[in-house]
């Protein structure tokens, strides 16, 4: 049985697919009501501590995914932009062909997720949407194919609240399997933590310092299942006590 995050998830899509000359194109419309809806519960849960500067305006979200795939720098790939319609507030962009991480269990591939994650954190960037079905696996490497919520930031909450919500999503993509699978589900969490740790090396000691704070201990006992929060503050105390 599909997982219920992963229902919930098709149904905000606002993403539709095309075929065009024998070519597969992705049409994004911003002012899908789904969407909009998905925007305003995150900032719902998000308005209690204030953490990250999300947006639910279709046309700030079609400006900032614009602008991510045309200016941030090419850490993770990143598909092909044809057309930015700001009159219709709508997307056109590359069809990625790949795995999603959601139906992927390979420790390698999580922490090269890790890793990119890490070296984009690095580089002044942050997410915002860091859900594990916005990233792609393909023959060419990591894709990056929702960056909606993206923005340049050095602000540290901002990357926390990044790996909280990858914690998350890794666990809920999983919910129905989560018994039989909670060793696979650790191994993939702390290959991607060793990745991020390889990757941010420059600000992972203030990242780890912001993961210890109560609020983001509390956002994360709330938004990633027990046992896996305990799993994942308990490898983020450990490498903050590093530095």
């Amino acid at each position: 049985m599909e997982s219920i995050l992963g229902y919930l998830d098709d149904f905000s899509k606002q993403t539709q697919i095309y075929e065009f000359n024998g070519v597969k194109l992705v049409v994004k419309n911003y002012r899908k009501e789904t969407g909009i809806l998905k925007w305003l519960l995150i900032n719902a849960t998000n308005l209690t501590i204030n953490i990250y500067p999300f947006t639910f305006q279709p046309i700030k979200r079609l400006e900032r995914e614009a602008f991510f795939f045309r200016a941030a720098p090419e850490v993770l790939n990143k598909p092909r932009v044809y057309v930015t319609d700001f009159l219709k507030i709508r997307l056109i962009r590359e069809y990625i062909d790949g795995n999603s991480f959601i139906n992927l269990n390979s420790e390698e591939a999580y922490q090269d997720l890790g890793n990119h994650v890490g070296m984009l954190h690095r580089e002044g960037w942050a997410l915002g949407d860091s859900k594990i079905s916005n990233f792609i696996y393909s023959v060419e490497g990591i894709y990056i194919v929702d960056a909606e919520q993206a923005i340049p930031s050095t602000d540290n909450r901002h990357y926390a609240w990044d790996l909280i919500v990858l914690a998350s999503t890794m666990v809920l993509f999983n919910i129905e399997s989560v018994v039989q699978r909670k060793n696979d589900l650790e191994k993939i969490m702390d290959s991607f933590i060793k990745g991020y740790v390889e990757g941010c090396n420059t600000v992972v000691k203030e990242v780890a310092r912001v993961l210890e704070k109560p609020s983001f201990k509390a956002l994360a006992y709330l938004l990633v299942p027990h046992p896996f929060s305990k799993f994942f503050l308990t490898k983020w105390k450990d490498i903050a006590k590093e530095f």
